[in-house]
């Protein structure tokens, strides 16, 4: 069994596939967007697609895919271990046969919200599942990890990956009915959300600002943006593009950009007949043509 400790940095040693079967699943967006690992991972490499049933008819470019892993040397397995702090999806160790974990993983593709609505489980993303999982329930409930003793994930913000072990022995399948999301688990998709938010924002202002917390650490930056990007959202600016916005305001003028230039300050606070998104946007332009400005030689 693996650590919840272990670094994305150390080597993941061949207990990965030293009993049972492990799978590999991967979120198809992802690798839609890989078109260069796709060349080669064709063949011999069979991903088993999730959406299978009658009502998915129509999603299968975009189904979760799982292949099966019984090679350490596996490069699809090396591949996905190299890029591990992307997130591309996420280990399953089982102790069941490969056919019971793919039913399991197919039948968890959609699952019952609190109040009763069924919902698409977006089971390929590490960090939806981790929320689902970092659950009191599932400390003492195995029907969530079914036939998997061990469901490991990468954290590519933490720089480790997430152990998750199962409670007891595999449950006995049963898929009449999608799998009962709690509260607190329904509550932090918002949580979810709002990371990849800060993710997203974390690649912005790598590309267009990277000087901006040069000297942070990782660790450092992400609570620095995280920081950002609520102090955004409590302002009222609430859409991504807003928080981007925001966050432009301080990349073209510095991290106390509001605290000097009080004229942007007052047009972020002050109520005016223009929408929250409009007066960030316009902020966001002054700030721009101001720093353009303050680079052009005298």
């Amino acid at each position: 069994m693996f650590s919840m400790e272990t670094s994305l940095s150390e080597s993941l040693s061949s207990e990965l596939v030293a009993q049972g079967c492990t799978g590999l699943l991967m979120d198809a967006v992802t690798l839609l967007n890989l078109p260069h690992q796709l060349a080669q991972w064709t063949n011999p490499w069979i991903f088993e697609p999730l959406y299978t049933a009658p009502h998915m008819a129509g999603l299968e470019s975009v189904s979760p895919r799982i292949l099966k892993i019984t090679d350490i040397q596996n490069p699809v397995l090396q591949d996905f271990l190299a890029h591990s702090h992307e997130e591309w999806g996420y280990l399953l160790l089982c102790d069941g046969t490969w056919q019971t974990l793919v039913q399991h993983m197919r039948w968890l593709t959609v699952a019952r919200m609190p109040h009763g609505q069924d919902v698409f489980l977006k089971v390929a993303d590490p960090a939806v599942m981790h929320a689902v999982l970092n659950n009191r329930a599932c400390e003492q409930d195995a029907t969530l990890f079914g036939p998997c003793r061990q469901i490991l994930m990468a954290d590519g913000i933490q720089g480790r990956w997430h152990a998750h072990n199962r409670p007891g022995s595999a449950p006995e399948p049963s898929h009449q009915t999608p799998y009962l999301l709690n509260a607190a688990q329904a509550l932090a998709f918002d949580d979810v959300k709002f990371r990849g938010v800060v993710k997203d924002l974390d690649t912005h202002m790598r590309h267009y600002f990277s000087g901006y917390q040069g000297a942070a650490t990782p660790a450092q930056r992400w609570v620095h943006l995280q920081g950002l990007a609520t102090q955004a959202y409590e302002r009222g600016f609430n859409s991504e593009l807003d928080i981007i916005r925001y966050a432009n305001i301080h990349g073209y003028l510095g991290e106390e950009a509001l605290q000097i230039h009080l004229d942007l300050e007052r047009i972020l606070s002050t109520a005016s007949p223009q929408t929250p998104s409009q007066r960030v946007e316009k902020a966001a332009h002054i700030a721009r043509c101001r720093a353009l400005s303050l680079r052009e030689p005298e």
